[in-house]
């Protein structure tokens, strides 16, 4: 069973992570410029449709499907967390745990954009802009499904175990990350976020399922944040029809 535990996270991580396509970060640019305060209210209300988006119907249903599994079949042992303690890895979780506070993710984002606006760099302030809303984003859904839902924690502390705050900070940052910079600081932040769901499941403040949710949502909620609508021109004239396409 526990064999089974680790192939199924990460099959499903392998999974995740081969439906984001690389790209080099010059080639993408936002197609909204506006970075002022005034103006980030309506961009994260207007990004919310893009939830249910095309790219986002592959990693929510195979991390949906995982989730289920693991909570009706493996969480009951939840034999994931003492093999995890075994490997003896205590700085590799505390990091993992350290990783996963959303004041982490928020300061760089925060960061990223003062610094770009101080800098006059549009690049860095709408990374900024853009990884805020998704933290925002983030906060906002996980907050709410942790009171609906009501599922105790394996430590018995509390009824908000599921989904993993910590793991749906750590990756909503990555596809915001992997879109402005590029595949390699896109595979390092889904790398860290991985450590932080880990290390959740090995300190017993979530089962393997919550953290699966977890790494979902974000993933879904960084991709609607930067996704880029794709451009369709028809234009018709005598003797002659034109279709353009651009693809982001």
């Amino acid at each position: 069973m526990l064999k089974s535990s680790f192939g199924f996270v990460f099959l499903w991580v392998f999974i995740l992570g081969s439906g984001v396509v690389p790209v080099r970060a010059q080639d993408w640019q936002s197609p909204d410029s506006d970075t002022s305060l005034a103006h980030f209210p309506i961009k994260l209300v207007d990004d919310l449709p893009h939830l249910f988006i095309p790219e986002n119907i592959a990693p929510f249903a195979v991390g949906t499907a995982a989730t289920a599994f693991d909570w009706a079949v493996l969480d009951q042992q939840n034999s994931l967390a003492a093999s995890l303690n075994n490997w003896n890895n205590h700085s590799l979780w505390d990091f993992g745990n350290f990783y996963g506070e959303g004041w982490v993710e928020g300061f760089g984002a925060v960061g990223s954009w003062s610094i770009g606006a101080f800098t006059n760099n549009l690049r860095l302030q709408e990374f900024g802009r853009d990884a805020t809303e998704s933290l925002i984003t983030a906060t906002v859904l996980v907050t709410g499904l942790k009171y609906a839902v009501g599922r105790e924690r394996p430590d018995g502390s509390n009824n908000q175990s599921f989904p993993s705050g910590h793991t749906i900070t750590a990756f909503c940052f990555a596809p915001v990350v992997q879109k402005y910079w590029g595949w390699g600081a896109g595979a390092t932040a889904y790398a860290l976020g991985t450590v932080t769901a880990l290390a959740r499941v090995a300190g017993y403040h979530h089962y393997l399922s919550d953290t699966l949710a977890g790494a979902t949502l974000g993933i879904v909620i960084g991709n609607a944040v930067v996704y880029t609508p794709k451009d369709v021109k028809l234009s018709v004239g005598p003797g002659q029809m034109e279709l353009q396409l651009a693809f982001n």
